[in-house]
């Protein structure tokens, strides 16, 4: 039951993976802040997440610059973590329940402690318009992750209607190809690898490694779902 648990993590985190790249593919212009912030429905919905991540926003700065590689040992420090956990979890191999309890518990803590110390330990005296501008920022690129998810639904909903062929290809290909590797590789080999991976990609995107890679598969992907012309005979 444990192998069946760890497979599915698999595929949801190879899922997952999917959209962080596609959501790469569309998003490799910088979004304006100023334009944004213009923008009435978008002001709203900043301003709310603004609100809602206030307890957060002394965690979530230095979150930001660790996944996006501000110094050279961040990698390091992410890939050693991950792999702390993952070691624990091999070493231990807690049933589905204990794991599942555990990481309800774990999400639990935080989000009760961290609101909590950071208003206690930090005052809004201390938090200047530079770190605003940074916090403004990062609520911008959730809110643009989240427009994008919204955005990948609806192509594939229309993918769906319009070209059900292709779409049930694409589908059942990804999925026997994420079924073949869960049976191929250890599950919990795999899962570390996507989290790893996953995790590692915001500042890979940063770094701009990936740039070459995705911009070769954007444009495999627009003539597939396009389809090239015929070339007119003569």
């Amino acid at each position: 039951m444990w192998l069946s648990v760890k497979s599915s993590m698999s595929l949801v985190l190879s899922r997952y993976l999917l959209v962080e790249m596609m959501f790469y593919i569309k998003n490799k212009r910088k979004v304006d802040f100023k334009e944004v912030l213009e923008h009435p429905v978008m002001n709203r919905e900043l301003d709310q997440l603004k609100t809602d991540l206030e307890g957060w926003r002394e965690v979530v700065l230095p979150m930001n610059k660790i996944l996006h590689w501000e110094k050279p040992h961040y990698p390091a420090v992410i890939v050693g973590l991950i792999s702390f956990v993952f070691l624990l979890i091999w070493y231990f191999e807690p049933s589905v329940l204990t794991t599942i309890s555990l990481l309800g518990l774990t999400i639990c803590l935080i989000d009760f402690l961290v609101p909590t110390v950071a208003s206690s330990v930090f005052t809004s005296e201390h938090w200047t318009v530079l770190q605003e501008q940074q916090y403004e920022q990062i609520c911008l690129r959730i809110l643009n992750a989240k427009h994008h998810l919204m955005d990948m639904k609806n192509t594939l909903n229309n993918l769906k209607s319009e070209k059900p062929a292709l779409y049930f290809v694409l589908v059942m290909g990804f999925l026997t190809m994420m079924a073949w590797l869960g049976n191929l590789m250890d599950n919990l080999l795999l899962t570390y690898l996507l989290v790893c991976f996953i995790v590692l990609l915001p500042g890979i995107r940063s770094q701009g490694a990936l740039q070459r890679y995705i911009s070769w598969l954007q444009t495999k992907l627009k003539d597939v779902l396009a389809g090239k012309p015929k070339a007119k005979k003569n």
